[in-house]
């Protein structure tokens, strides 16, 4: 499928973001309104994280009590 000239999205794009771009310090203010100072994550992160799921995987796939109750 062909495109008529000056419609390529890509080129779109590329055409506005030249025309707004940002200074650096307006840039910069921007993020550090939305990023916060301290974004380190706690050292247990990922084995917090890993536990959540295991946990909930477990929930999700363990036998009900009736059908346990069923296999003895």
């Amino acid at each position: 499928m062909t495109h008529p000239a000056g419609h390529d999205l890509d080129q779109l794009l590329a055409a506005w973001a030249q025309a707004h771009r940002l200074t650096d310090s307006d840039a910069e203010r921007i993020r550090q309104a939305i990023v916060p100072d301290d974004l380190a994550l706690p050292a247990t992160w990922w084995s917090d994280l890993n536990s959540k799921v295991s946990q909930t995987i477990a929930r999700a796939t363990a036998m009900p009590a009736p059908a346990v109750a069923g296999w003895l």
